[in-house]
């Protein structure tokens, strides 16, 4: 499995310099990125095409808003076809779905799904990103359960490891259950901190909050998972990712991230 980076952890520097925080990022270690947060556009695919000729750098997904996989077909599939990137992420829920009925959801999951098949026939795989939102309980499972049971067999999933410990979620019967249909693992620790009386969650660097990754790791890879991409909302993104870097050596998985 491949190990690298979900590129929001370094939105603020990619929208900014994306070859050279690219550069920066080659320079700690990270080979494999899941492009996120930049605009997809000719800019960023020269950008990727010499990070990938200069310092070897992958693309291995694109996480990109839904109305825009839809609404920008041509320039979402040209970005994927030129940086030889072959998974396209559904960001995050519209707002509607996130607040709306079940309905709403399903019919949601129709409309994802036929856009996953026109995804499909280009040879993408549309993959479906979640958050924490979609664990609400509702008469029969969660929000969540509805997802899964009303997508199409076109549609994949990359799995949180954050939202999914937030929410109560274990992430290695998750994997198992959707085994053959995750293509990704987002990589990213949890733990509480306290705010005068009360506790709040907040993520970290791996290795500094509560989530065994060796365990998640093995789980990932038992069930034909492509890549794991360390992600965290940092202020200082650089002396993170070192640090997740090093942990995911510590545990024995250097040679995933080369």
């Amino acid at each position: 499995m491949k190990i690298g980076l979900q590129l929001f952890t370094c939105r603020k520097q990619a929208q900014k310099d994306l070859y050279g925080t690219l550069k920066n990022l080659a320079g700690l270690g990270i080979k494999y990125i899941e492009a996120a947060r930049i605009n997809f556009d000719d800019t960023d695919i020269a950008a990727f095409k010499k990070a990938k000729e200069v310092f070897g750098i992958e693309v291995v997904s694109a996480q990109i808003k839904p109305n825009i996989l839809h609404d920008e077909f041509d320039k979402c599939l040209k970005f994927l076809n030129e940086t030889d990137c072959k998974t396209a992420i559904i960001s995050v829920l519209p707002t509607k779905c996130i607040v709306g009925s079940d309905e709403t959801l399903v019919e949601f999951c129709k409309w994802a799904s036929e856009l996953a098949k026109k995804y499909k026939e280009h040879g993408i795989q549309l993959c479906y990103h979640h958050h924490d939102f979609e664990f609400i309980r509702t008469k029969k499972g969660t929000r969540f359960d509805l997802i899964v049971e009303n997508m199409s067999e076109d549609m994949n999933f990359v799995i949180d490891t954050y939202w999914t410990t937030k929410a109560g979620i274990n992430v290695e019967k998750l994997l198992d259950r959707l085994s053959g249909r995750v293509r990704g693992v987002h990589l990213r620790d949890y733990a509480l901190y306290r705010k005068f009386i009360a506790r709040k969650p907040s993520n970290y660097a791996l290795g500094d909050g509560v989530i065994d990754f060796n365990w998640i790791i093995e789980a990932a890879k038992r069930n034909g998972v492509d890549y794991g991409a360390i992600e965290q909302n940092t202020p200082h993104p650089y002396s993170e990712i070192a640090k997740s870097v090093a942990h995911i050596k510590s545990i024995g998985y250097e040679e995933d991230l080369k």
